[in-house]
């Protein structure tokens, strides 16, 4: 079998009127114009999938260890940071698992939070 499909295009062109603080009409026209083609609609039959059922199996989290945080690096911060107190310092630099680059970062980012306040 063949299938031909009729296509039709439709292109409409209409002028409208403008209104603003000049008043109703006073601001201009605009061309609108619409152009669109319609093809026949093809249908595929109804097609029913079915997925295997399937049990999910819990997973289990566990928590990274805290990484043993070195004390000179805590004095190297609060050098840094003489306002902030040493035991946020330290909690911090636990909570980035000893990484002092990332730990600088945190606290510019609070101090710089605290001060948009």
């Amino acid at each position: 079998k063949q299938w031909y499909q009729r296509r039709v295009a439709i292109t409409a062109g209409e002028w409208f009127p403008l209104s603003g603080k000049l008043g109703e009409g006073k601001e201009g026209t605009i061309n609108l114009i619409i152009s669109y083609t319609t093809i026949p609609m093809i249908t595929q039959p109804y097609q029913r999938i079915h997925y295997p059922y399937m049990v999910a199996t819990p997973q289990h989290f566990t928590p990274r260890p805290p990484t043993p945080v070195n004390e000179a690096d805590v004095d190297m911060l609060k050098d840094m940071f003489p306002d902030v107190e040493k035991e946020v310092l330290r909690a911090v630099l636990e909570s980035k698992h000893g990484n002092v680059e990332n730990t600088v970062s945190a606290v510019l980012q609070m101090a710089d939070d605290t001060a948009s306040r």
